[in-house]
């Protein structure tokens, strides 16, 4: 799989993980989700930290965080 296709489903995940961070804060569910909200924001950040090192090219790094959210759970196919 080519890193900007790659790319590309990442930035969709992303979008899918902020809205569903926002309904869970919108649901204001008792006891509040903390677990779910922290997977989140942990995913969010490791695919912002993945499109940082995809722009300056540097690709081991990109790899080492697609390792990452993997090991997180989030799959890309």
């Amino acid at each position: 799989m080519d890193v900007f296709e790659v790319l590309g489903k990442l930035q969709l995940k992303e979008v899918q993980i902020e809205k569903k961070i926002q309904s869970l804060i919108e649901a204001n569910l008792d006891p509040f989700p903390m677990d779910r909200l922290q997977k989140g924001k942990v995913l969010l950040s490791l695919i912002r930290e993945f499109k940082m090192h995809v722009d300056a090219d540097d690709f081991i790094q990109a790899g080492m965080r697609l390792r990452d959210l993997e090991l997180e759970g989030l799959h890309i196919k």
